[in-house]
């Protein structure tokens, strides 16, 4: 660093700074100098052209400088005093050695026969680029380039348009085809429909009468203190059936569903029973409390079973779906696949005691349909088996 009027800069700099002047300052010598000159030779006073003193100052060079100047000022004065200098009135024109040579004209390359025999190409000859021969007999290689290919357009002929294959699929060995597929897909059976459930016939008495099966359940459901009222018929063409329903209101014994469940007299009877028989003893013994209310999530519905095409017993009103529990002190037990230790052990008992009242039981673990309610129903069976998972 070099620090100059309390500024420093690099080094670097000021050598450059210093060479500039010291050019800018030669510069200007030699415009003076060529000023005077001209001076001289046009016969105008060397005070004329000289500079003022403040520019002398400005850029003055060395004083060794200084006096060398003014030594060759002196020798031109001397060389030129007395003679005029005389421009030639037209420019010099270069001579040749050979003025012949300005009239040549260049030589014409010969045309080279062209064979009319096409030579053989290799499989190697075939990527070289085609090679030309120059004037001079040096081989030029030269790439021809390929004219680009017109579109086509919707409004060209027919006869114009390239036909345009469509991109066929990349075959892979650990795939099957998929026309093979569809081959397959068509020639497979379809699954054949089960036979008609015959309870789908069973057609409700067109005078309203009740049979005395009907009768009988109804003034069951009367002794166990269940609430209930008369439901119009249902039947529908895919087979659901239900001729004489009742809409369920209360299990009796101060037990609530909730909301009212529509379904056939023998679900509810099976229903109300299970309730006082072994849902309430059982939330006694684990709660200490009694129950006070059953939620349920389907009774009757017109469905048939998930993933197939056979009526499911929601479709003839012999099915329930319980959703959770209430019990009397206001504890509230859903099912569920993961419920806590007591709700466990209580959930556990009424899914264990329901296999024998009911001849079907499925819940939480069962499938995946049946997670988050536990399915009660009364389909009939040979030799009156159950299935209960």
């Amino acid at each position: 660093m070099i620090c100059e009027r309390a500024r420093c800069i690099p080094h670097a700099t000021a050598v450059r700074h210093r060479r500039f002047a010291a050019m800018l300052g030669a510069t200007l010598s030699r415009l003076l100098l060529a000023v005077a000159i001209s001076g001289m030779i046009f016969s105008s006073p060397p005070e004329a052209v000289a500079a003022p003193n403040w520019l002398e100052k400005m850029f003055s060079a060395p004083q060794h400088k200084v006096q060398k100047q003014r030594k060759k000022t002196r020798k031109t004065k001397k060389a030129t005093t007395g003679n005029q200098i005389r421009l030639p009135a037209t420019a010099p024109v270069p001579e040749f050695a050979d003025r012949n040579l300005l009239h040549a004209e260049a030589p014409i390359p010969e045309e080279l026969p062209v064979s009319q025999e096409k030579p053989s190409v290799n499989a190697s000859d075939e990527d070289r680029p085609a090679r030309v021969q120059t004037p001079s007999g040096e081989p030029l290689d030269v790439v021809p380039d390929e004219p680009p290919k017109p579109e086509a357009r919707p409004d060209d002929p027919p006869d114009a348009q390239e036909a345009i294959e469509p991109p066929k699929p990349e075959f892979r060995p650990d795939r099957p085809d998929p026309q093979t597929l569809e081959a397959e897909k068509g020639d497979k059976p379809q699954e054949p429909l089960p036979p008609p459930d015959p309870r789908s016939a069973v057609m409700a008495d067109p005078s309203g009468r009740l049979p005395d099966e009907e009768l009988a359940c109804r003034r069951r459901l009367t002794e166990l203190g269940v609430k209930f009222k008369e439901a119009k018929s249902q039947s529908d063409p895919s087979g659901c059936s239900m001729p004489y329903p009742i809409v369920l209101q209360s299990l009796g014994g101060n037990f609530d569903i909730t909301p009212d469940a529509e379904m056939n007299c023998a679900t509810a009877e099976a229903t109300a029973t299970f309730a006082r028989d072994v849902i309430s003893p059982t939330a006694k013994t684990v709660f200490d409390t009694t129950l006070e209310s059953i939620s349920h999530a389907s009774a009757y519905v017109c469905r048939p079973r998930n993933g197939t095409q056979k009526l499911s017993e929601h479709a003839f009103g012999n099915a329930l779906d319980i959703a959770g529990f209430t019990l009397s002190n206001g504890t509230s037990i859903p099912v569920e696949l993961d419920p806590p230790e007591k709700n466990g052990r209580f959930l556990d008992k009424v899914r264990e005691e329901a296999c024998g009242p009911f001849k079907t039981v499925l819940g939480p673990g069962s499938n995946a349909d049946h997670a988050e309610h536990l399915h009660f129903d009364l389909a009939p069976r040979r030799h009156g088996g159950t299935v209960c998972e």
